[in-house]
């Protein structure tokens, strides 16, 4: 009788502990689960967040105000591009570095019969406003003329000016006077960039 007493409460006490884990089981389940869901749910968020900042971004980009130029060729370059000297490339190129800066490639077809050659005065560009639709004209020019066989002996120098087409307000702007090389001309426009682009942007 007491060995069937002592079965009967092993297995009380066997089923009552096997319940416990049971519950202890369940509840770390539904835990889990729950730690599963808050951590999809958080990631969610960050996702959800990503897309909206990119959004923000994407629409900041589209909000920039574009100023679209065109650098019109240098006024006394024709003999230098003979001997290939020509600076406007690295004013075209440094500018469209800038997010809010489009440069327009010159359009020669365009402004075809048209005297753009020489122009580095706001006076001459009406003929060139008329015929393009951008911002601003960017005129470059060689301090002096090519002076061939003595060009080792030369001093270097340039100069930029700026023209605004709605208003034909013209501003001067970087330049350099007695450089002892080419070389120099461009790697002063690479240093100055920042200074003719907020130049540009005093002209708006």
């Amino acid at each position: 009788m007491k060995i069937h007493r002592h079965k009967y409460f092993q297995t009380i006490i066997s089923l009552l502990l096997l319940a416990i884990i049971g519950c202890n089981s369940t509840e770390q389940k539904e835990e889990d689960s729950t730690v599963v869901k808050e951590e999809k749910i958080e990631n969610n968020l960050i996702d959800s967040s990503k897309i909206v900042n990119k959004i923000n971004l994407l629409e900041e980009k589209q909000n920039i105000d574009t100023l679209e130029i065109i650098v019109v060729q240098c006024a006394n370059g024709y003999e230098y591009a003979m001997h290939n000297y020509d600076f406007n490339p690295v004013v075209e190129n440094e500018l469209n570095k800038f997010d809010n800066i489009k440069i327009i490639p010159f359009p020669l077809k365009t402004l075809m019969g048209v005297a753009y050659q020489g122009v580095f005065d706001k006076k001459y560009c009406p003929p060139i406003i008329e015929k393009v639709d951008v911002d601003f004209l960017i005129l470059t020019r060689f301090d002096r003329q090519y002076v061939g066989l003595n060009s080792n002996k030369m001093k270097w120098g340039y100069e930029l000016r700026i023209v605004n087409t709605e208003t034909l307000e013209q501003a001067n702007t970087i330049r350099a006077y007695a450089l002892d090389d080419y070389s120099e001309i461009e790697k002063h426009i690479q240093d100055n960039i920042e200074k003719l682009k907020n130049d540009i942007e005093k002209l708006k």
